[in-house]
């Protein structure tokens, strides 16, 4: 994650890459499980706060360029894929888990948010359950099946 995000350049993760190059051991793989832009935009809770979301584009590679950051660093990839279960968030379909603190603390991305875009989308949240439009919500915005819960890259140092 970067600290002083622009959105097109991860100097910080790319100098963890060419760190993470010069002492892995020749044959030695790398495993990066993340979650990336394309991963956040599919998940409907993301869609609850655009703001925060737009702070995540900035803050993390997408999947483009982290492979290109890999490349760039000395790997070779051998695998590269999305996860299509959300199994690091066993309770992924609580339509009601944004509403509470324990639920959010499941994943990083709701650390960027604002307490007050925590408040606001509380505040929708609970209009929508009353209204009795969140499950419609959820099922218009839950894309995870199609644009993955994760990115997970397996990398390699190649025997010189």
């Amino acid at each position: 994650m970067e600290v002083n995000p622009d959105g097109k350049s991860f100097p910080n993760v790319f100098k963890t890459l060419q760190e993470t190059y010069r002492i892995l051991r020749p044959g030695g793989v790398l495993t990066i499980i993340t979650e990336t832009p394309e991963t956040i935009d599919g998940t409907w809770f993301g869609q609850l706060v655009p703001e925060t979301r737009k702070r995540w584009h900035k803050r993390f590679p997408n999947h483009f360029q982290m492979s290109t950051m890999l490349k760039e660093a000395g790997f070779s990839i051998k695998s590269a894929l999305k996860s299509l279960v959300a199994s690091y968030l066993p309770v992924y379909g609580d339509l009601e888990g944004p509403l509470h603190e324990s639920w959010r603390n499941l994943n990083s991305f709701w650390a960027l948010c604002t307490d007050s875009e925590i408040q606001d989308m509380v505040k929708n949240v609970n209009k929508m359950k009353s209204e009795g439009t969140l499950q419609s919500f959820f099922e218009k915005h839950d894309k995870v099946y199609k644009e993955g819960a994760c990115e997970i890259f397996a990398v390699k140092k190649e025997d010189k």
